[in-house]
């Protein structure tokens, strides 16, 4: 079996998406204690050990920014286990920010326990670009974090359908896609029947006071769907939620013997 967990963590700011938690623990957007940040951090490992997952993937990861105190967030959740750790700047590989720009340190990542390939890609479109390309034990993943921007979200979706067609290789695509208009914004992905909606009935993901949505989304190659679990898992430090993915049947690979950090330079 290969377990793949997704995870919007908000900056790890313990904003579970509540009005009494917007307007008590607002001033965190402006800034979070590494007090909060820890705490917050400590639950998501809490998860992750108890689920194993094979490759674990994140959006909203702070690398270290003026509004968290310049806290590197991600060796608070590396474990000896994890064989490869990366993560990477969320708007592009150009971009470099000045230390006190609020989009410093803002960042995507993901942890590993099996073998893999990864590529960072960037979408043509928008502030939030990067999209992960990774292939672990013949399952091509594409984690994405989409614009707030209808319109821009629109040109990204199309593009991400055209990575898809690349390759005939069983897909999983994850992320936050943002899906305010709801899951029809999904259409130019499912069109060709290459990927399903996995998590179309398995309840919202977000929440903001008493709206919920499903903006966290799961789809996969119809080979997969057929044999796959899908779950959301409450995340109460964050206004997101957990989305986990049993492939059932997906061999093991042997694992590293050393492990692998790939990071790409800090934001000048």
């Amino acid at each position: 079996m290969l377990r793949i967990v997704y995870a919007n963590l908000g900056y790890s700011r313990e904003i579970d998406g509540s009005i009494g938690h917007h307007v008590r623990r607002g001033h965190r957007h402006v800034f979070t204690s590494k007090r909060v940040q820890l705490r917050s951090l400590a639950a998501v490992r809490e998860r992750l050990r108890a689920l194993r997952p094979d490759l674990s993937c994140f959006v909203e990861i702070d690398r270290g920014s003026l509004t968290n105190g310049f806290f590197d967030q991600l060796p608070a959740l590396q474990e000896d286990h994890h064989t490869t750790v990366r993560i990477d700047n969320k708007y592009g590989a150009d971009k470099r920010f000045g230390r006190l720009s609020v989009s410093v340190g803002k960042s995507n990542a993901f942890l590993a326990t099996r073998p893999l390939d990864c590529t960072a890609r960037y979408l043509s479109a928008g502030k939030k670009r990067l999209v992960y390309d990774i292939e672990m034990s013949g399952v091509r993943v594409l984690v994405a974090h989409l614009s707030l921007r209808y319109r821009i979200r629109c040109i990204q979706i199309a593009e991400l359908a055209t990575w898809v067609g690349e390759r005939e290789t069983p897909t999983v695509v994850v992320g936050d896609f943002n899906l305010f208009r709801g899951a029809r914004e999904l259409e130019p992905l499912l069109r060709d029947g290459r990927l399903v909606h996995a998590n179309a009935q398995a309840g919202p993901t977000f929440r903001l006071g008493p709206y919920r949505a499903t903006l966290d989304t799961c789809l996969l190659s119809p080979i997969l769907r057929e044999r796959a679990e899908v779950e959301i898992i409450d995340q109460p430090f964050s206004d997101h939620q957990m989305i986990k993915v049993d492939l059932l049947g997906i061999e093991a690979v042997d694992r590293l013997d050393e492990p692998v950090l790939v990071a790409t330079p800090a934001a000048a």
